[in-house]
């Protein structure tokens, strides 16, 4: 029988499931977490990287300019001369460009003018915003590096620093480059994207797996504490039948010390003073009979008694030890003028290998012969009984077989039971006394029945060796 445990709103399946969404949940935020940090560190490193490179061109173009500025050409002539050198700006793949610090306009670069995506070519127009994030609110006057994005979306990234005042040339003059970051916050998007897909279908399989495989463990413990409470309600009701049992014991000693107190006097005195009458030649045959009838009633009586008191009287074992082969030699010498009378055959198995074993003789004696006397009883006459003894692992098993009527499931299961009984005049007591005896020795008992086979009770005693 399975003793399932109590499975509330709260199960564990459920309980299970719910802290493995709980941790899932974490595990994906912090993951995204970690993604957009690992994607903020890619573009801090790329922008300055960015800043460094657009720090070196301006490097690289400026002593030039400084050059073109010795040689005191007016402004458009110096315009002219930073066109032609704006287009060497191409090669590095940005965008050089010349601010009139004084107007904010964008008057040459490396690209036409007008400026792509600088309205009306000023750069004040634009939002531009420190490396920091802070917002620059005077672009014209600004040096360092910078970013704006365009009206079309782009995001560029600027460094602007300034020329040496020059008179003749014009100015104030600011030089600036500009790295389109349009591609790389692209690339970024995409990898952040990708990153948190990545991250979702990865933490997605760890936790399924992992609530499959800690389910898995669950089941196996909880199967485990299934087992363990079922075990643990076998013992408790077994302890509880077992003080069933005792209490219906002492119940049934009380009462048959009280019965045997009570009545085997006046049946004992009944008896001597019916037996006088039959002993004597003054009753009629019709007398006789009654006078017999009420005899055999008297010793129905008494037996019922001795089965009572039997029943209820505690194990002794004896100080000898003795073998179940002398045992069962003395029930046979009890019960040979019956199985004569029946006619009935004896199959018997001795064991020579059997060793004594420490029993209440008596009690044991009379378990065997209450076997014995339901064989006989149960054997129709000329057939045969079975009595074998074997030598087991750790044990000595006795099986008395009657080839009578098959008995029914029901009979089987009720067979050790106090007061159940099939006969007419039974007790009731002696299979349930042949189970409490042997259970008080620490052996087992069983019995089957089975067509053609007819039925078998098998007793096991373990050996003392």
């Amino acid at each position: 029988m399975k003793f399932p445990l109590q499975r509330g709103r709260w199960n564990p399946t459920r309980i299970t499931a719910i802290s493995f969404l709980a941790m899932t949940l974490i595990v994906v935020v912090i993951g995204f977490l970690g993604t957009r940090h690992i994607v903020q560190y890619l573009e801090q490193r790329v922008i300055r990287h960015g800043i460094e490179h657009n720090q070196r061109i301006l490097e690289s173009v400026i002593p030039i300019l400084k050059k073109t500025q010795s040689e005191k050409p007016d402004r458009e002539g110096f315009i002219k001369a930073f066109r032609h050198q704006a287009k060497t700006g191409q090669s590095f793949g940005v965008h050089i460009f010349l601010v009139d610090g004084g107007t904010g306009k964008v008057v040459a670069g490396s690209l036409p003018v007008p400026y792509p995506g600088v309205p009306d070519n000023d750069l004040g127009a634009l939002p531009m915003y420190g490396v920091d994030g802070e917002a620059i609110d005077d672009p014209t006057r600004w040096t360092g590096a910078a970013w704006v994005e365009t009206p079309a979306g782009r995001v560029e990234l600027l460094h602007l620093q300034p020329l040496p005042r020059d008179p003749g040339s014009g100015g104030p003059w600011n030089v600036g480059v500009v790295t389109d970051l349009g591609q790389l916050a692209t690339f970024l998007d995409d990898l952040h994207w990708h990153l948190d897909t990545v991250l979702i279908v990865t933490y997605g399989l760890i936790a399924l797996l992992g609530f499959l495989a800690l389910r898995r463990f669950g089941r196996l413990y909880e199967r485990k504490l299934e087992k363990t409470v079922a075990e643990r309600t076998g013992e408790l009701k077994r302890a509880h039948q077992e003080i069933l049992d005792k209490t219906r014991l002492a119940t049934i000693g009380q009462t048959a010390s009280v019965l045997a107190h009570e009545m085997r006097n006046p049946l004992a005195s009944l008896k001597f003073a019916l037996s006088g009458i039959a002993d004597s030649n003054c009753l009629a045959g019709r007398e006789r009979k009654r006078v017999d009838l009420v005899l055999g009633e008297v010793d129905r009586l008494e037996q019922m008694l001795s089965d009572t008191l039997d029943y209820v009287r505690p194990v002794r074992m004896s100080e000898e030890a003795a073998t179940l082969d002398e045992l069962i030699d003395r029930v046979l010498q009890l019960e040979q003028p019956v199985i004569d009378r029946k006619q009935l055959r004896l199959d018997r198995t001795r064991c020579s290998r059997c060793p004594p074993l420490q029993v209440d003789q008596g009690q044991m004696q009379q378990v065997l012969l209450n076997l014995l006397k339901n064989a006989v009883e149960a054997s129709p006459p000329g057939e045969q009984i079975d009595i074998h003894l074997a030598l087991a692992a750790g044990s000595v098993e006795l099986r008395i077989g009657n080839r009578g009527e098959t008995l029914t499931r029901e009979t089987l299961d009720k067979a050790f039971e106090p007061f159940f009984t099939t006969k007419p005049k039974g007790t009731g007591l002696g299979l349930g006394l042949v189970k409490r005896v042997v259970e008080e020795h620490g052996g087992r008992v069983g019995i089957d029945s089975d067509p053609g086979r007819g039925t078998q009770v098998t007793i096991s005693l373990p050996t003392t060796e």
